[in-house]
């Protein structure tokens, strides 16, 4: 059978949805294990924020120049930015990442632009992708944007000016945006201290959480002083090193820092999902120290800082995530070839966002393009990799609220259920490939409807020397009225939806 080009992928899946139902029944598998799910859309596990759809781009490799931005032309790529809404991010990080700690955004505004070598990762820098131009981008994908300043060769000075470039009126860098093409400030609301600034191999020097905290409080001040209404993205590290950040820095930290990156062990690709079990490990531990040591509310805060604290509790921003195999291709061997055993686990870590909605506040993709990334390039084409479908279903089909749902007698399934009070939704992962039968034990009416994501095999990919071709296939399925069983095949991601009673 022919496989579905992925342009019609797109429009089916993150569009409006219009595959074509099926409906028939859902047969049960002779031999397969039986599970009982029951879900309970009374008890919240919180409100799963949208920004934990978010995406990011660096300075780094193919990322920008060859990836969403054509140099040659001066112009961003129609393709890669028609995949790109396909995924609908609430939210794009910018400009890194580890290249942060010797970035200036005065460097990539106006019409005079330095190139300078990119002492991170190599290569050169004209600065033809600056401020202006992500800002461009971020509307034209509808998402929020978000920024992070260099904590390690640039000055709290120069971070405060940025805010006001990016926010203020009337003054002196928010004439200059004006004068380069921009009259309405930017209202940038998400702004990161630093970027991974316990790492000692990076240039930095605050690997000290002390001086970490110090250069923190003087970097909060300036920019708070040119807009108070900013959300601050605190560093976070190892326990010992959280711990004081929040101790001491929690009524400026609106969110900590956490990246997570899973792998598998070479020819074991359900270790991947150890791996992913390990993230959700990180997550709880995070959790529990921000609840320890960053109170709910601030009770007191001097009224001579001049600005307010936070006025919400403290949450989690895993402003990096994704999976970091060995062997990839480019710059650091970052481009890298996913398969669908990726895809189950790119599903499985959204599901892990949701169990955890309580304690998360967003989440960045790292990266978008080209990098670690759903969306690959060459200089002539484009395509969509596996592990871009469940990005994109997921974004499109789960509710606003978390609830409680338990699996019984399969718990190598991963779930995780949504609602918006009126639909429910159940994520299930199949991580490995036998069939297994499920009651669904949910207070739904109506009939239920699968949406299903499979694979030929977990080493199918997608490949830009075949880009018309697309190994991933979706189906919408109808079961039938009063149907409360579903069998769930090996290696398969379903979101099945049902209207609430």
């Amino acid at each position: 059978m022919k496989q579905p080009s992925r342009r019609r992928f797109i429009k089916q899946s993150t569009g409006a949805l219009l595959g074509t139902m099926v409906p028939g029944p859902i047969n049960y598998v002779w031999g397969a294990p039986v599970a009982t799910l029951t879900v309970h859309p009374d008890q919240s596990l919180g409100e799963i924020s949208p920004l934990i759809y978010g995406q990011f781009i660096e300075h780094l490799g193919r990322a920008i120049y060859g990836g969403i931005y054509d140099d040659q032309k001066h112009r961003f790529r129609s393709d890669v930015l028609e995949k790109v809404r396909g995924l609908r991010p609430p939210l794009l990080r910018y400009p890194g990442g580890t290249v942060t700690k010797i970035y200036h955004w005065k460097d990539g505004v106006g019409k005079h632009r330095p190139v300078r070598k990119n002492l991170i990762w190599g290569g050169l820098d004209n600065n033809h992708m600056g401020t202006d131009e992500f800002m461009q981008y971020c509307r034209q994908l509808g998402a929020a944007p978000f920024l992070t300043v260099n904590m390690s060769t640039g000055t709290a000075e120069e971070a405060a000016e940025w805010v006001e470039y990016c926010n203020g009126t009337g003054t002196y860098y928010a004439t200059q945006r004006q004068k380069n093409g921009h009259a309405a400030p930017y209202q940038v609301r998400y702004w990161g201290l630093g970027n991974e600034e316990a790492a000692k191999e990076d240039a930095g020097t605050l690997q000290n959480p002390q001086d970490y905290i110090k250069k923190a409080w003087y970097y909060a001040k300036l920019m708070k002083l040119q807009d108070p209404s900013i959300q601050l993205i605190l560093v976070g590290d190892k326990p010992d090193w959280n711990q004081q950040i929040l101790q001491e820095l929690h009524p400026i930290c609106d969110y900590l820092s956490l990246h997570l990156y899973a792998s598998s062990k070479p020819g074991d690709p359900a270790s991947l999902f150890t791996s992913i079990a390990a993230m959700e490990a990180s997550i709880k531990a995070t959790a529990a120290q921000i609840k320890e040591y960053a109170p709910a509310t601030v009770e007191t805060f001097s009224k001579w800082y001049r600005f307010s604290p936070r006025q919400q509790p403290v949450k989690i921003a895993i402003d990096e995530w994704g999976i970091w195999e060995a062997g990839g291709r480019g710059a650091y061997n970052l481009e890298m070839d996913y398969t669908w055993n990726h895809a189950l686990g790119v599903a499985a870590f959204l599901n892990m966002f949701q169990r955890h909605a309580a304690a998360i506040g967003l989440a960045t993709w790292a990266q978008t393009v080209n990098v670690l990334a759903p969306i690959m390039t060459n200089e002539t084409t484009s395509i969509c990799q596996t592990i871009y479908y469940p990005l994109a279903l997921y974004r499109k089909l789960c509710g606003p609220t978390s609830v409680a749902v338990t699996i019984a007698g399969a718990e190598h399934l991963d779930v995780a259920a949504s609602t918006d009070g009126k639909t429910l939704t159940v994520a299930i992962v199949q991580p490995n490939g036998q069939a297994t039968d499920i009651r669904l034990n949910a207070p739904t009416t109506g009939s239920w409807t699968a949406h299903e994501l499979t694979a030929p095999s977990l080493e199918s990919m997608n490949t830009l020397q075949t880009p018309d071709t697309n190994v991933v296939s979706y189906q919408k399925r109808a079961l039938p009225s009063g149907t409360t069983t579903y069998t769930v095949a090996g290696h398969n991601i379903v979101l099945l939806q049902a209207p609430l009673r």
